[in-house]
């Protein structure tokens, strides 16, 4: 038996949460424009470090404008740095499993 939809006339919100790894993050970024386009308000959570290298690799730019598109970072716990390489998968694992149990 499907549920009855019931529509408010507000957009609907999505948050996008991508796992914080480069193969998951391109793709839920994709998805998340995919639903901006469909009429969606759209959060985009990235981890601080990341959130600074799309900056990075994209200009100061990448990260504003679109009315109903919003881009917010939370730390993942793990120290600092501003070197743009990958991060330690096995310290990501751990800090963002630990990080996330506050939440």
């Amino acid at each position: 038996m499907a549920s009855p939809v019931v529509y408010n006339g507000e957009k609907p919100h999505v948050v996008c949460v991508p796992y914080p790894a480069q193969g998951h993050i391109n793709p839920m970024l994709k998805v998340a424009k995919l639903l901006y386009a469909r009429g969606f308000h759209v959060t985009f959570v990235n981890t601080v470090y990341n959130h600074n290298r799309l900056i990075r690799s994209r200009g100061p730019h990448a990260v504003k404008g679109l009315p109903s598109f919003r881009f917010e970072s939370i730390p993942d716990g793990l120290p600092e740095t501003d070197v743009d390489v990958t991060q330690d998968i096995t310290a990501l694992c751990d800090s963002t499993t630990r990080k996330q149990q506050g939440f």
